[in-house]
């Protein structure tokens, strides 16, 4: 079975895939994307495509329609209510069920407008200032890797370099400790840079979602200031 997702979107997709033993694999944005990578690996391997999704709230589910498919997804969505109200729970009840798993994951994202000819300039330079700096901890995170998708290649802490198979994008993606994770990149569209922010919070047996949500919304902040102050912006 494989399951996909765009480089934006959370990253909750790949740790229940990883739970479940799904194949996981991120894609650039845009559904053609996730259902051509989708193809690929049917024809290489025979695996099942199951689902993909990415951050601008698109679904895919199933090998049927190659592309964002609302209907498809708003079936399985009423299945999983009719199941659920069948067990004498709600939607609602599920979600808490993977948080308690899986971690609550929270994800924000920071836009910074800079037009004119001078605001494309600095957008560049932005870019390629963050490609000079590796640092080891950004906030109160520990950084583990930092992937570098227009070079094409995954740096970790200790060094080691490993090539990564996406097609060139000006991108950086930052993984952090605990699952947590920071994307950077200019706006395809607009005079825009753009960071995207995940963090995952594991929660306590005795707490609840909301609690450890308001936990990593608050260190959501506080990354967004530490990574805003890196950056220069």
């Amino acid at each position: 079975r494989i399951a996909l997702a765009s480089i934006v979107s959370s990253p909750m997709l790949g740790t229940i895939a990883k739970k479940l033993g799904v194949r996981y694999e991120e894609t650039l944005t845009g559904f053609k994307w996730i259902a051509n990578r989708a193809m690929e690996i049917e024809r290489e391997t025979g695996a099942r495509f199951v689902f993909g999704y990415e951050e601008a709230l698109g679904y895919s589910v199933g090998p049927l329609v190659r592309d964002k498919d609302g209907i498809g997804a708003a079936v399985i969505f009423a299945e999983l209510a009719a199941v659920r109200k069948s067990q004498g729970k709600t939607l609602l009840d599920a979600l808490d069920d993977l948080a308690r798993e899986h971690g609550v994951f929270v994800s924000g994202q920071r836009s910074i407008t800079m037009p004119g000819a001078d605001g494309v300039a600095k957008i560049k330079q932005l870019m390629v200032d963050l490609r000079k700096q590796t640092p080891a901890r950004i906030g109160e995170y520990d950084v583990e890797s930092v992937s570098d998708i227009q070079a094409g290649t995954r740096r970790d802490r200790t060094g080691h370099v490993t090539p990564i198979t996406l097609p060139p994008s000006d991108v950086l993606v930052y993984a952090l400790e605990g699952g947590s994770r920071i994307i950077a990149r200019p706006s395809g569209t607009e005079p825009k840079i753009k960071f995207y922010f995940d963090v995952r919070e594991p929660m306590q047996s005795s707490e609840t979602p909301q609690a450890a949500e308001a936990r990593a919304k608050a260190k959501m902040a506080a990354l967004t200031d530490a990574f805003s102050h890196l950056a220069g912006v």
